[in-house]
């Protein structure tokens, strides 16, 4: 790998510096992203909602919670088998909300070496390799 292509800065950098010292990536961070529904969203109350998404990790697996009250709680989420070692995989989980209103779904991944995925955007990088925060999407539920 040559370039500048899956590399990290080699020390923690302020957000624009530049920085001619850079690592090569080794190994993807673990992560997950919430791709069901859609940021913004409107939901009955009355229904479950099926969250939908994808996790990866260079480790041997990966595990996916879910939250609807701002990380106060956790559920696991049922995770798909992998193809490969570094192949993502699907997870769904189903949540019911207590009561009408504005939501946040978080969702976040660890692997089993004990990584896990950040709740705010690690160091900056000009590539943006490495940024593995949890994901959140907005619904709203009537």
């Amino acid at each position: 790998m040559g370039g500048h292509d899956y590399r990290l800065p080699c020390a923690p950098l302020a957000p624009g510096e530049k920085s001619d010292d850079y690592c090569i990536l080794e190994q993807m961070p673990v992560k997950s992203l919430l791709t069901f529904p859609q940021s913004g969203s409107k939901h009955e109350l009355a229904k479950p909602l099926t969250v939908r998404g994808h996790a990866w990790t260079s480790a041997e697996k990966i595990n996916v919670q879910i939250s609807h009250d701002f990380g106060q709680t956790w559920q696991a989420a049922k995770v798909g088998n992998a193809k490969n070692r570094y192949s993502p995989q699907r997870f769904t989980a189903e949540i019911k909300f207590p009561k009408p209103g504005y939501y946040e779904i978080w969702g976040k991944a660890t692997d089993s070496s004990g990584k896990s995925q950040p709740m705010v955007v690690p160091g900056w990088n000009t590539g943006g390799y490495g940024s593995n925060a949890t994901h959140r999407i907005a619904v709203q539920i009537a």
